[in-house]
């Protein structure tokens, strides 16, 4: 991890920091960051890692190694700033990797190709890793072990941007099961889109649902599905460690326009019977 210390003094310098100043913000002592920013500690502490996290570090781009390329940070100001380890480095497209756990060098299996300048990288938590999610989202290892997938989109060039997976029914008809939806990472503290639909992350869980502010308990959420039948969720706001606005979709289930077709056909046939019977109907009087 040879890269971290050159990092936190990039993020420091972000922030626009001193070394004692970040100290105070983090709890950290200033001996500490010093020693962090020079590569003399080993490890980051745990609640440094989620006071950068809360500060809206992208840590899928803090535990990634340089030589990977481009990636994006949030600062105070919420406009990424691109960080290039290498100039005309060509970037991975889309990348599913075998890594190790911990900071060794990675073995691509699938070859990168070019993408564009300022293009942003999405770490995607397929269904199967959002059982590990609550508990590991602040884990480097967990985010080395995420496939990434870079899109250059202006659309996801302000914030820090991830996929999550559907793994049920309970979004539908707006979201099918195993579609990706693509949320901005929000702030806990700022106002909620009552009725927009937001991937919650609680202590347990990882919800896509549509948001509401409880109209009766302060502090409360209600998640509502869309299908029918699906009960509503109440969660405390406290239990709330992630929440990400969802503001596309990635689909791979294309819709079979001529069902429709044969189905509208039927219906007009189905009338025009109708029209004639009543006429006939109608003559006969």
């Amino acid at each position: 991890m040879d890269w971290i210390p050159a990092k936190l003094r990039t993020i420091r310098q972000e922030f626009k920091m001193t070394q004692l100043e970040l100290a105070q913000a983090s709890g950290l002592s200033q001996r500490d960051i010093s020693q962090l920013e020079n590569g003399r500690k080993e490890g980051l502490p745990k609640e440094f890692i989620q006071f950068l996290h809360s500060r809206g570090v992208d840590l899928n781009w803090l535990f990634t190694d340089p030589e990977q390329g481009v990636a994006d940070l949030v600062g105070f100001s919420g406009a990424p700033r691109k960080y290039l380890a290498e100039e005309n480095q060509p970037q991975p497209a889309l990348v599913q990797e075998d890594r190790p756990s911990g900071y060794g060098a990675r073995k691509q299996a699938v070859a990168p190709i070019p993408a564009a300048a300022g293009a942003a990288t999405l770490s995607m938590v397929s269904s199967e890793a959002q059982s590990h999610y609550p508990a590991r989202y602040l884990d480097p290892a967990f985010y080395r072990s995420l496939p990434v997938f870079t899109l250059a989109l202006p659309e996801v060039q302000q914030g820090v941007f991830r996929c999550f997976q559907l793994a049920s029914a309970e979004m539908l008809p707006a979201f099918a099961p195993q579609d990706w939806v693509i949320a901005r990472a929000d702030n806990l503290a700022a106002p909620l889109e009552n009725g927009a639909v937001y991937v919650v992350v609680t202590n347990a869980q990882v919800l896509v649902r549509r948001v509401f502010a409880h109209p009766e308990q302060r502090g409360k959420l209600v998640l509502k599905a869309d299908a029918a039948g699906s009960a509503d969720a109440v969660v405390p706001l406290a239990d709330v460690v992630e929440l990400w606005s969802v503001r596309g979709r990635l689909s791979f289930q294309v819709p079979t326009s001529g069902v429709a077709e044969q189905k509208t056909t039927s219906l007009e046939a189905n009338l025009q019977d109708l029209l004639a019977r009543v006429q006939r109907l109608e003559a006969g009087k």
